[in-house]
């Protein structure tokens, strides 16, 4: 169960930071900073081991972030722009 849980809401939130401007990017250092304070807030009020544990909460937190981009760059590798000038995706 709690599997199912980390690997959703991670997904759920690599998701959202993919398909915000830039798309095809990864995302800003404010867009990073927005989720993981969402997702602490998320982990504080309904979390599955940070409920109204301010510590865990942020434990919790950071892992969901640095799992939600995991979940970032693997699409960005996936289905992203590459910047101009390197190989990571080449063309058709």
């Amino acid at each position: 169960m709690a599997l199912v849980y980390v690997t959703a809401v991670s997904l759920v939130a690599g998701l959202g930071l993919f398909l915000v401007p830039p798309l095809g990017h990864m995302p800003h250092l404010y867009q990073v900073s927005l989720t993981g304070a969402a997702l602490v807030v998320w982990s504080f009020s309904d979390g599955m081991f940070g409920r109204f544990s301010v510590f865990l909460a942020l434990l919790e937190g950071a892992l969901l972030l640095r799992l939600a981009l995991s979940w970032t760059d693997l699409l960005v590798t996936a289905f992203g722009t590459p910047v101009e000038g390197t190989t990571a995706l080449p063309p058709p």
